[in-house]
């Protein structure tokens, strides 16, 4: 299928990706990366505006099939009513709210993995204040031709670190549990809505479905795509002490140590869920804790500000 590949459906990789520092590698076994990005920092705190404006920009693509963008496109007239529908789609934001980890999770898997989407459950929703159960998405990765990985995501966002792993972990134990049955259906379904020619349909339902018919060269595995929101309190440090550098690089430290600390929870979890075959994509990004005008704000305050620019509503 490399000859006419499915597209990456993220049309403003290069926003999101300048929103960040280089990643920060760490290997967790031969198959599994783990990568920290950490947001630009400006006056001594991420650039949560930015990453929120950017976000704005991406819900058409997260939430809506690939027709219904491409037409908006070529037909930008109905730009607003094509992000009501979108907005739509997102629940009402609150603190618990993990949404924006789903689209979090989205932009990663396709602007630094390159990994085009098959499948969000934004787009399978019915009714606006409820979620989708399953995988929070379902992508593709072509590692050569005739192989490839098909991605099932899982976001979580907490105020501790090795929370958010052992609950993604919990979930894609469930994920292998089931077979990955409901999703690699859901997805084939969906892709009858993508714009791609019979050709192209034909080939990635060989890829999600291989049946007797299917070409014997077709290597697939099931690997899993993950995102881990976390939080670093920073309300104990002098920032008044220290030029912009030196904030820069306590920041990111503090930000690393605590991932690699916890890497340990990480190959544990792979073990006890039964997990360790797979692949995995592990994508974390903290957020501060800190206090902004005269409030502590953290990680709930940020799922919280996420809710509100996908859904366009006001918290309950």
């Amino acid at each position: 299928m490399s000859n006419n590949s499915l597209p990456l459906s993220l049309k403003v990789d290069d926003d999101f990706r300048s929103l960040f520092y280089n990643p920060k590698v760490i290997p967790i076994n031969i198959k599994s990366n783990l990568y920290l990005h950490v947001l630009r920092i400006e006056n001594g705190s991420f650039v949560l505006g930015r990453l929120f404006d950017t976000i704005k920009n991406v819900l058409l693509y997260h939430a809506l099939p690939r027709n219904v963008v491409n037409d908006f496109i070529k037909n930008p007239i109905r730009a607003g009513t094509l992000l009501d529908r979108a907005k739509e789609k997102y629940k009402s934001p609150d603190s618990k709210n993990g949404e924006g980890g789903e689209v979090l999770l989205y932009c990663f898997l396709e602007a630094h993995l390159r990994a085009p989407k098959i499948l969000s459950k934004m787009v399978l929703k019915t009714s606006t204040e409820h979620y989708v159960h399953g995988a929070d998405g379902v992508h593709l990765l072509e590692i050569s031709p005739n192989e490839y990985e098909i991605i099932f995501g899982e976001s979580k966002m907490y105020s501790s670190l090795n929370r958010a792993i052992v609950a993604a972990f919990e979930s894609m134990g469930t994920m292998k549990r089931n077979r990955f049955k409901l999703d690699t259906e859901l997805a084939e379904s969906e892709l009858l809505k993508e714009t791609v020619d019979s050709d192209m349909l034909s080939a990635l339902k060989s890829i999600l479905l291989p049946s007797g018919t299917s070409s014997p060269n077709v290597k697939r595995k099931e690997s899993f795509g993950v995102f881990l929101g976390y939080e670093i309190d920073v309300t104990d440090y002098p920032f008044q002490d220290h030029d912009d550098d030196e904030i820069e690089e306590e920041l990111r430290t503090r930000a690393e140590s605590m991932l690699e600390f916890e890497v340990d929870t990480i190959e544990k979890e792979m073990q006890k869920r039964g997990l360790a075959g797979h692949h995995f994509h592990i994508y974390a990004l903290p957020f501060l804790k800190e206090n902004i005008d005269g409030k502590l704000c953290g990680i709930d305050s940020v799922r919280n500000e996420l809710g509100k620019e996908l859904s366009g509503k006001r918290s309950k």
